[in-house]
């Protein structure tokens, strides 16, 4: 029982402790209030923990000896400091409630002042009973010369008292500018300063205003600011409102009175108030220009509400004044008349009176003026100009005074309209008198025509503040011709070969959009030179000096460019600029002249060959060096200009051969090619005929083509024809290559024979399989003339040939295929042609030589006869051709589900398919392979293999292969939700290598299955593992495992265990506590 009596005790101990630490903390001290009530009724509570022992004399002079404590009235929780009056008169209890509020009887202002002010030093018990002293020395005589603590100690009463005292002194002192007058501005602010330095801001409340003013106060600075309803004169009053109130007398029965103090005459000061409410307007009427007084101006005065209207009227200096106008005044100032010269200025005037000041307004009039408009136009033109390059913008005229060189007094420049204007301001205007419009400035596309005009302006009367003339003028276009003239670039004037300048065709075109000029255009340029080809375009054909010429172009940057090119010449893309443009303003130089030069380049042609002679019996032949040809014009063709007209047969390092020549760079014509000396026993070659013609496509000339042919002299039919389009031939590509030819030497025996093998396009290296057939030029020398001569011709593969020769010397040619043929011949010496119809398969990737054997007839080869001829030889290389194609595959693949969409419900069991094309361009019956391979898209963005085809096989025999693979049997719900799916293919040659690729950054839309997308979003399982799947069969289909799914039974699980553990938690609290 004792112990839960001793717990219940600390308890409370420290309940009581807080409460008293709570309440100190919040019940209010009292201080230096702003104002001072005291309650009707109190508790009286002396502070017995500072007794002082106090001794001095009455106010008889006895002396007097007693303990005295400080002394509070207490009320609500509030306790105030009060001060005795009554001095001998006991109060019994520490604690005396029950004493009523009483009027104070009189006593010094000091004492009340005491009161209050001793807080401003200190508020500490000394502080307390020094100022108790002060107040019964003012109210009861008392003088105190010693005042101790109870430990003995004294006070200093002096340093408080001197203190208190100063306290005072301050709060009576009053500002510098007391009982002054302040004179101040409505609309301004005027500010009078203290210079006591007192803190204004104390005297904090308006005694009186009578001026009605608005003040303000910065320190030791009253800041004094009249508004509008503010008098002309009275008083400011403030006082310090701090500590003010009424002091009282707390009584009791039988105790002693007490005085609880305020300040009932508190410190004030006074400023007296003089506001000047109004103010004056001075007009003054000038010459806007010169500044000259105008004397006589009659004024009309508005002054709204606030005052009758009124005029007045400036006197010798200019000037009307009019004062006593009250402050914001708004007047509206009229000019009602002005004497001659000047026009009357209709502007209203404004001006606000402001109070105290006079407001000036200055009004100028000006004389009547005159001002020169003109308008610009061209000759030819008008105002509707040709194009950009022409403006009416620019022009500059001169104003000159009474003569056209007279003095410039004024400058002005046309608009893009053409206009201009002297200034019609009337302070930059002309004066009246007489003047003359000159040019000094055509502007651009213009030369100057403008002729000098007199302009008067005269004086028309008062009203009039400007007079007006109007000038018009014009100015010549500045056209252009040009003349181009046609040169060869080598040969100047003359033309090279049978290539000729006539006919040839040059159009005129603009270089700002490309665009050919034409006839109609605003401009109508004319023909200077040549003939129209075309009744639209400037188009023109050469004249007999070859030149064309166009006149009264318009300023622009044109070009001549060859749009039809003549017989021998190539089309000249060339563009010969012509700049036509402004050159000065000097009417000399308005027609401006270019003329071009156009440098044309001749076609020329070239061809290279191999000079071969064999031997007598054909087994053998060789390239024969140091061997001249030369080449002659023949009839219509000029002498060879820029090329050489021989070339001599040397070995060939590049190539490997001898007996190689080349001609090249020789002019469009016709020319005659022969061997100047052949070999000793052997035939010089039959001079060949170069022929070069224009074939001119009358619908299309565009189309037209150049045909180069190569015959044997006496013979019809050429054994070479190139054709070259028109459109092909430009100047920076001229030369045409007539390719390669194979001359033969025959021997001056008979029955030789010798050939020239070349793919059925001329080439010796076949590059594309569009043709495999080979041709064969048998070039022949045989005894006598026949109907039945029997031909046995064999395409042999080089390589296999001389693999099986490799392991038995004697082992027969390969032989790819043989062609027969029953020929005859009408000379004995001639050309046959055989033409080997090959396979893909027959030449693909080999080197073949044609071998050749002439028999007497096909039954001289059935019984077995020697041939008459042959040419059969392993490393003739005029026989020899190439087959060497690479080969490209490319892979086009689609991937959908079985109904043919691309997208897919994920958790769905799906067959994916693959519908694979590959395309070949070599068709040659290889065994190849394909594989595809299907992905998982992740969507974090990583991948998988989930299932292979395994490889599929097929043959390259068509230029499309296809075929559709599948997948069968997807779990999509096996991978995470917002997986896609797509394919990867592979294609493999016949020996297993890698040649073909699709889809391999796994990118492609057309071969990606996607998801659909789904209102709602599950949360995402925890990715343990990624399915797997192994490869097989393009049959075989994928296995994953399957991931836990994340869904509201294990949501309601966890909600479970976390309320449990929540109650568990909570349980065990209270169990805690209870214990």
């Amino acid at each position: 029982m004792y112990k839960k009596q001793k717990k219940k005790l600390c308890v409370l101990t420290i309940l009581s402790l807080a409460v008293q630490s709570i309440v100190g903390a919040i019940a209010p001290t009292i201080a230096f209030a702003d104002e001072i009530t005291h309650p009707q009724t109190v508790t009286v509570e002396l502070d017995l923990a500072h007794q002082y022992a106090v001794e001095g004399t009455f106010s008889d002079g006895r002396p007097m000896s007693e303990v005295t404590v400080p002394h509070y009235a207490v009320y609500n929780g509030v306790k105030q400091d009060i001060f005795c009056v009554e001095p001998g008169v006991p109060i019994y209890n520490e604690f005396t409630p029950g004493y009523e509020k009483n009027p104070l009887p009189d006593m010094s202002d000091k004492a009340k002042l005491v009161s209050v002010l001793w807080k401003k030093v200190g508020t500490d018990a000394d502080t307390h009973i020094v100022a108790q002293k002060m107040i019964w020395q003012e109210v009861n005589g008392y003088t105190l010369h010693s005042i101790k603590r109870s430990d003995g100690s004294a006070v200093n009463i002096a340093a408080i008292e001197a203190k208190i005292n100063q306290a005072i002194a301050d709060y009576q002192k009053k500002p510098s500018f007391h009982n002054s007058t302040a004179k101040t501005v409505l609309g301004q602010s005027t500010t009078v300063t203290d210079t006591n330095n007192l803190n204004l801001s104390e005297f904090d409340e308006v005694v009186e205003n009578t001026a009605n003013i608005d003040y303000r106060v910065n320190g030791n600075q009253l800041i004094i600011s009249p508004n509008a309803n503010s008098k002309e004169s009275g008083v400011l009053t403030l006082k310090k409102s701090a500590g003010t109130g009424t002091p009282v007398a707390y009584k009791k029965a039988g105790q002693q009175t007490l005085m609880a103090g305020a300040i009932d005459k508190p410190n004030t000061y006074t400023v007296k108030i003089d506001v000047e409410m109004e103010g004056s307007l001075k007009i003054k009427k000038v010459d806007k220009e010169s500044g000259d007084i105008i004397p006589g101006t009659v004024f009309h005065l508005d002054f709204g509400k606030t005052l009758p209207a009124k005029d007045v009227t400036t006197d010798k200096e200019g000037i009307a004044t009019l004062d006593e106008i009250p402050h914001g005044t708004k007047v509206t100032i009229t000019e009602k008349s002005v004497p001659a010269p000047y026009t009357i200025d209709t502007t209203p005037m404004t001006a606000t009176i402001k109070a105290g000041e006079t407001i000036s307004v200055t009004s100028k009039n000006t004389r009547e003026k005159g001002q020169i408009i003109l308008d610009k136009t061209g000759i030819e033109t008008g105002s509707d100009l040709w194009n950009d390059n022409y403006s009416l913008a620019g022009n500059t005229f001169a104003i000159r005074k009474d003569s056209p060189t007279g003095e410039i007094v004024q400058e002005m420049t046309t608009d893009e309209k053409g206009h201009a204007e002297t200034p019609k301001e009337i302070a930059n205007a002309l004066e009246l008198g007489t003047y003359y419009v000159t040019e000094t400035k055509a502007s651009h596309g213009f030369v100057n025509t403008f002729k000098p005009v007199k302009v008067e302006l005269n004086y028309v009367n008062q009203t009039v503040a400007l007079v007006t003339s109007n000038v018009k003028g014009q100015n010549q276009e500045i056209t252009g011709e040009t003349t181009l003239t046609k040169e060869d670039k080598d040969t100047g004037h003359e033309t090279q070969g049978k290539a000729e300048f006539k006919r040839a065709e040059y159009t005129l075109f603009t270089v700002k959009d490309g665009k050919a000029v034409k006839w109609t255009e605003n401009f109508k340029p004319e023909l200077l030179k040549g003939t129209k080809a075309s009744d639209e375009t400037v188009t023109l054909t050469l004249d007999e000096k070859n030149q064309v010429a166009v006149k009264h172009l318009a300023i622009n940057e044109y070009y001549w460019q060859e749009t039809k090119a003549p017989e021998g010449y190539t089309l000249d893309e060339t563009k010969y600029p012509v700049s036509i443009k402004k050159v000065d303003d000097s009417e000399k130089n308005a027609v401006i002249t270019r003329d071009v030069a156009a440098k044309e380049q001749v076609i020329r042609f070239g061809f290279d060959f191999f000079k071969f002679a064999g031997s007598t019996t054909g087994t053998a032949e060789t390239g024969f060096n140091d061997l001249t040809f030369k080449v002659s014009p023949l009839e219509g063709t000029n002498e060879i200009t820029g090329a050489e007209d021989e070339a001599t047969t040397a070995y060939n390092e590049q190539l490997g051969f001898d007996g190689y020549g080349k001609f090249e760079n020789l002019p469009y014509g016709d020319y005659l090619l022969e061997e100047v000396e052949a070999p000793e026993g052997f035939q010089k070659i039959t001079p060949l005929e170069i022929r070069s013609t224009f074939k001119e496509n009358k619908e299309d000339y565009t189309k037209s083509d150049y045909i180069f042919t190569i015959t044997e002299k006496g013979q019809k039919q050429p054994i070479k024809t190139v054709t070259v389009p028109y459109g092909n031939l430009t100047n920076e590509n001229f030369s045409v290559s007539l390719n390669r030819l194979m001359l033969y030497d025959l021997p001056e025996e008979e029955d030789s024979l010798t050939s020239l093998a070349t793919w059925k396009e001329g080439d010796k290296e076949l590059t594309t399989l569009d043709s495999t057939e080979l041709v064969d030029k048998l070039s022949y020398n045989l005894h006598e003339i026949k109907e039945d001569w029997y031909i046995v011709a064999q395409a042999i593969d080089v390589d296999a040939t001389k693999a099986a020769q490799e392991k038995d010397k004697k082992a027969k040619p390969v032989a790819i295929a043989e062609t027969t043929a029953t020929l005859a011949n009408k000379e004995k010496t001639g050309t046959w042609e055989i033409l080997h119809k090959l396979t893909v398969e027959q030449v693909l990737d080999k080197t073949i030589v044609l071998f050749n054997y002439v028999y007497e007839s096909k039954e001289a080869y059935e019984a077995g006869d020697e041939p008459v001829a042959k040419d059969a030889s392993l490393n003739n290389q005029a026989q020899t051709v190439n087959c060497m194609v690479e080969r490209h595959v490319s892979i086009q693949t689609k991937a959908h589900l079985e109904e043919g969409s691309q997208t897919f419900t994920h958790g769905d069991v799906v067959d994916m398919f693959d519908d694979v094309s590959i395309t070949h361009d070599v068709l040659d019956g290889s065994k190849e392979a394909f594989e595809t391979i299907l992905y998982a898209l992740f969507p974090d963005g990583t991948s998988k293999e989930i299932w292979k085809s395994g490889k599929i096989d097929y043959e390259v025999n068509d230029k499309e292969f296809t075929k559709t693979v599948l997948a069968e049997k997807v779990d999509t719900s096996k991978y995470p939700e917002g997986t896609s799916f797509t394919f990867k293919e592979i294609n493999y040659d016949k020996d297993g290598n890698i040649n073909g690729k699709h889809n391999e950054d796994l990118k492609e839309k057309s071969q990606t299955l996607t998801p659909k997308k789904v209102p709602t979003t599950p949360s995402t399982p925890e990715q343990s593992e990624m399915p797997t799947v192994p490869s097989g069969s393009q049959e075989s289909s994928p296995t994953v495992k399957a991931f836990p799914q994340t869904g509201e039974k294990t949501s309601n699980v966890l909600l479970f265990i976390g309320f449990s553990l929540i109650f568990a938690t909570a349980g065990y609290y209270f169990w805690n506590r209870r214990n």
